[in-house]
C-alpha cells in the first residue's frame, strides 16, 4: 500500500509503479479532499489524473489509465486484453465472480441499462456496439473493480497489472 497523494487513502500500487507514472510526468489534482462519492478523469493530454473526490476506487480507476495509456499500444497488449475480457467473461472459478461478472457486462453489455445512442436502446459492453472496443476502460474497470487485489483476478489477466498492483496484498 503506497500514500501517493495527501488526500487519498494508501492505495495498492507498487512503489515502482508510482515511480514510473512519476517520471512519466502523471501528476493528481484532488478537487474535494472531504469526500468519497468518487468521479474523475484520465487526461493524457497533460498526464493529469484529475479526481473529483478522495475516493479510492476512482483514485485507483484513472492511476490504472495512466499507467496502461503507453503499455497498451506495446505488441499485443491491447487486443491480448480483449481476448483476455472474453475469456474472464465465462470464467466459473468462484475466487475470480466479481471481475467474471464485470468482464461479462464488458462483452456482453447490459439490457436493463439504457444508452440513447445505441442502436438497440440498451448498453451493448465495450467490444461491441456503440462504445467499439475500449480496452483502456476495461483495463481500469477492472482495475476498480477488484480495488488492485490481484488475487481477484486469473493469471491470464492478471499478468496485464502484475506491474501496477503490489502481489502482497493477495
Amino acid at each position: 500500500m503506497l500514500k501517493l497523494h495527501p488526500s487519498l487513502p494508501a492505495l495498492p500500487l507498487k512503489p515502482s509503479a508510482w515511480d514510473w507514472l512519476h517520471r512519466y510526468g502523471v501528476t493528481v489534482v484532488v478537487h474535494d479532499p472531504n469526500s468519497t462519492r468518487g468521479g474523475g478523469y484520465w487526461h493524457p493530454d497533460r498526464r493529469l489524473v484529475e479526481l473529483f473526490t478522495a475516493q479510492e476506487e476512482a483514485a485507483i480507476h484513472e492511476l490504472a489509465h495512466a499507467w496502461w495509456h503507453e503499455r497498451r499500444l506495446l505488441g499485443r497488449n491491447a487486443a491480448e486484453l480483449m481476448v483476455a475480457c472474453v475469456n474472464l467473461s465465462e470464467e466459473r472459478d468462484p475466487r475470480y465472480a466479481r471481475a467474471a461478472e464485470l468482464a461479462n457486462h464488458y462483452v456482453y453489455g447490459i439490457t436493463s441499462q439504457s444508452d440513447p445512442q445505441s442502436p438497440t436502446g440498451w448498453w451493448m459492453g465495450m467490444l461491441v456496439g456503440s462504445s467499439g472496443g475500449y480496452d483502456w476502460e476495461v483495463f481500469a474497470g477492472l482495475a476498480s473493480g477488484v480495488m488492485g487485489n490481484l488475487a481477484l483476478l486469473p493469471p491470464y489477466i492478471r499478468r496485464f497489472y502484475e506491474g501496477l498492483f503490489d502481489e502482497s496484498r493477495e
